[in-house]
């Protein structure tokens, strides 16, 4: 599963990256797996990803809850809601090509909180997206 996790991963990054307009605010380089706590801002983290089975015949079928979050300090709430938007609009049923054999079947936003974290001026947009595959990977 891990394998497919990497694949869906790359998929998400390299569709993040193809938002002109998400760069733009960002700048390159500025997707990462991890909270860089020096690193400048705004930047988009992928948090997580949990996927579970959801055939009962191991036919391959998977749900996946990726996580995302968008980073902001200088302008604050508008900025991480002006990012999240980005990702929504390049994710939100995106057609994704995944390596492997495996096949996106949907890839939908969930939800999106937006909050100050505790004790600093950084703004986070935290994003939720359902995504179901089907295949071997």
């Amino acid at each position: 599963m891990t394998d497919l996790q990497s694949a869906l991963s790359v998929a998400i990054v390299a569709a993040l990256n193809a938002n002109a307009a998400l760069t733009a605010i960002i700048g390159a380089n500025a997707i990462h797996d991890r909270l860089l706590t020096r690193a400048a801002m705004p930047y988009i983290v992928l948090r997580d990803i949990t996927s579970t089975e959801w055939g009962a015949d191991n036919d391959g079928g998977l749900e996946h809850q990726i996580s995302l979050d968008a980073w902001s300090s200088l302008a604050g709430h508008r900025e991480a809601q002006a990012i999240a938007g980005l990702i929504r609009g390049s994710l939100d049923n995106a057609p994704l090509t995944l390596s492997g054999g495996v096949t996106l079947v949907s890839l939908l936003h969930v939800k999106t909180r937006t909050r100050r974290e505790a004790k600093t001026d950084a703004h986070v947009a935290e994003m939720v997206f359902r995504a179901v595959t089907v295949g071997t990977g």
